[in-house]
């Protein structure tokens, strides 16, 4: 008999619930332009084949743009880089009435991460179209999405695919081997200082203004993969960057930098600090959430993501992520590394397309164990939290 009154009690509350909603529909779904928009759900199914280039990426977020200006607003970045390309900012609103979350979202700081392109686009798109993810993902944040970081080094990394690979520092310091050749490695842009004829290139995640050069114990040579610039800022991007992530300081409550790892079975989910064995205040938190995505973005082969600080491994001076949680003030920040292969053939998309699957899964996931450590959109049945 008690059993039998629990489930009418149960079912009551229920029929309240849709009663509701039926009269009192949420406002962001009647604002939002949800009903007008093409929605559909297609699971893993990556809409963009082959990598993505700076002028194909372009052409996206545009026709993004075009097809939902209500949704979506593209951002051109100043400074202007060395090759006169603009950082693309594409900023996602489910309304325009209020202010949720904001969410960044920063790829491709390295021309070898030739997929973060792809990776971040296919997210927009998920987000935008598919019934799977507007429900939480897209209603109930405000996303900012920088897609390619460094459009001069993915590019030039590109441009050298199918050239034979030498020693970085030879190619960089003897013009006459870079007939049909490429550097093993190129981190870098393609930045050349006053008088430079040789060695070029700055390391974009070492030239931002926090604590920039401490704790490392020598300066790296200029030919260097990870040479941090003559100064603080000294890169277009870096200070394109500084300009936009300032601008959104006060509504960011999340930031990730979508890296990449070389090595494989050695992905990573890192926070701050990278300059300091030092730990954030936050530390317990960065790792809680840190850990609640390794263990729902489960790698292909079953591993987890290795999760701690960045400088666990190799300290690390005047990295963004280090400067959007001691600059800015984001409490959570972290840097996102699954495997990507160097120089991948450009023609076989299979780990193209396994990157941009771990890359969204370990993304959502970080997003999910945020909301799960402030217990955002979760109700209590019976003793028992039940996200929604």
């Amino acid at each position: 008999m008690f059993l039998h009154l629990k489930v009418y009690i149960v079912g009551f509350i229920y029929f309240l619930g849709i009663l509701f909603m039926f009269l009192f529909p949420p406002r962001n779904f009647e604002q939002s332009g949800t009903k007008m928009r093409r929605i559909r759900s297609i699971g893993n199914k990556l809409k963009y084949e082959g990598y993505i280039d700076y002028e194909t990426m372009l052409n996206v977020v545009q026709h993004m743009a075009m097809e939902d200006p209500e949704m979506v607003e593209v951002v051109h970045l100043t400074p202007h880089t060395a090759a006169n390309n603009s950082l693309i900012a594409i900023e996602l609103h489910s309304d325009t009435l209020s202010k949720k979350p904001g969410i960044l979202i920063i790829g491709t700081i390295n021309g070898m991460v030739w997929a973060g392109s792809n990776s971040i686009l296919e997210l927009t798109d998920k987000l935008l179209y598919d019934t799977t993810y507007q429900t939480p993902f897209f209603n109930d944040y405000d996303w900012y999405l920088i897609p390619i970081a460094n459009p001069d080094g993915l590019n030039f990394t590109t441009s050298l695919r199918d050239y034979t690979s030498i020693d970085a520092i030879e190619w960089s310091r003897n013009i006459s081997v870079r007939t049909k050749t490429k550097p093993v490695e190129w981190h870098k842009n393609v930045d050349k200082e006053s008088g430079e004829q040789l060695c070029f290139g700055t390391n974009i995640n070492r030239n931002f203004a926090y604590h920039w050069q401490d704790d490392v114990r020598k300066t790296p040579i200029r030919c260097s993969q990870y040479y941090p610039g003559i100064k603080p800022f000294s890169t277009a991007e870096a200070q394109a960057i500084r300009e936009y992530v300032h601008k959104l300081a006060d509504i960011l409550h999340l930031a990730i930098h979508l890296h990449a790892s070389f090595v494989p079975k050695k992905e990573f989910i890192l926070y701050p600090w990278r300059y300091t064995l030092r730990q954030p205040s936050n530390y317990h938190s960065l790792q809680e959430i840190g850990e609640y995505a390794a263990r729902h973005a489960r790698l292909p082969d079953g591993r987890l993501y290795e999760v701690h600080q960045g400088s666990s491994d190799e300290r690390v001076a005047g990295s963004l992520s280090d400067y959007i949680s001691g600059v800015v003030g984001t409490d959570l920040v972290f840097v996102v590394k699954p495997y990507h292969e160097v120089f991948p053939n450009y023609t076989d998309s299979t780990i193209m397309e396994t990157y941009i699957h771990k890359s969204i899964s370990v993304i959502l996931s970080l997003v999910r164990g945020w909301r799960s450590s402030t217990k955002q959109n979760t109700l209590s049945f019976f003793g028992k939290d039940i996200e929604f």
